[in-house]
């Protein structure tokens, strides 16, 4: 158990700047680890069907045959190449799309072949060393823990936090489950929320919530056999979450969600002086009370910023 590796998958399309943030991050590991990055288009199945109704589509602007225009590509095959034993890329045949986020997820699972803890690293998605030593360490210390729930700082803007929990961006009832306790044959059965079941757990038992309209995750965040908000919390484990800080996270959002005018509402947004604000004024999608103050007056600085322009 004390061996116990770490495998981090990424779904990624267009993932420049933050993407090569991570990399570099799981260099400092003192412990095993694989990174699996299955990269390019999902279609609008499944999970994310939701979209459509909304006017979400699939632009060709925002790919080159089914896979990121943005140099993540390149990017990919640069590392994947110095790095053979540690990153694999995966990928549908040029001009072809993913049936959906929840088989991108699945792709990598057959290449896992041992116990491990399983930590999805979404591409905007930043941790420090120090806090995925702290969090495996965890897990090895109980060995009853199946996975963990954690808080995140949610970034709105460059400098634009949500300061408000249990609204958009940090619903502690499925916000943020991102690591898991895996063992070989454990499987997805959803990507939104992430659903991964035990091989030996009936999945077609789990219960769906009113009108079947979400599954609810496996693991609630109250379950014993989970690290819950607070614990991990406790152990200074709160991600950084860089959702929405350059205008090309708005552009896509607005084509592939549906969210209408994000790119001029996110402006109107950065220009405002006075806060708190209310984000549902600014994106009405969101439809609770979260609430955004600068990062800079709660002492948060994004942990990728150095040589890159966020615009705004």
């Amino acid at each position: 158990m004390s061996a116990l590796p770490i495998h981090f998958f990424t779904i990624v399309l267009n993932g420049e700047p933050f993407i090569r943030h991570h990399l570099e991050l799981f260099k400092q590991l003192p412990f095993r680890w694989h990174w699996h990055v299955v990269e390019g288009v999902a279609e609008l199945k499944h999970d994310t069907a939701w979209s459509v109704a909304a006017g979400g589509r699939i632009e060709g602007s925002f790919h080159d045959q089914g896979r990121s225009n943005d140099g993540t590509s390149a990017y990919l095959d640069e590392i994947a190449a110095a790095h053979p034993d540690q990153v694999t890329v995966y990928r549908r045949p040029l001009g072809t799309f993913w049936d959906g986020k929840l088989a991108m997820v699945r792709a990598p699972l057959a290449n896992i072949q041992e116990p491990c803890l399983l930590w999805q690293v979404d591409a905007d998605e930043l941790w420090t060393a120090e806090q995925i030593i702290r969090s495996r360490q965890l897990f090895l210390t109980h060995p009853d823990k199946r996975a963990a729930y954690y808080w995140c700082h949610f970034f709105v803007g460059p400098n634009h936090v949500l300061t408000s929990r249990d609204t958009y961006g940090n619903n502690s009832s499925y916000e943020w489950l991102r690591t898991w306790r895996f063992e070989p044959g454990d499987h997805w059965e959803s990507h939104e929320p992430p659903g991964l079941f035990h091989r030996f757990e009936q999945w077609r038992q789990w219960p769906r919530m009113l009108r079947g309209k979400r599954l609810r995750p496996p693991f609630k965040a109250t379950d014993k056999s989970v690290f819950s908000h607070r614990e991990t919390e406790e152990a200074g484990l709160v991600f950084q979450h860089l959702a929405y800080v350059i205008e090309a996270q708005l552009r896509f959002k607005e084509t592939y969600y549906g969210y209408q005018g994000a790119p001029d509402r996110w402006r109107a947004m950065l220009a405002e002086e006075r806060f708190p604000l209310a984000l549902k004024d600014y994106f009405p999608w969101v439809k609770d009370e979260a609430k955004v103050g600068l990062a800079s007056d709660q002492g948060i600085a994004p942990l990728l910023n150095q040589g890159v322009d966020f615009g705004g």
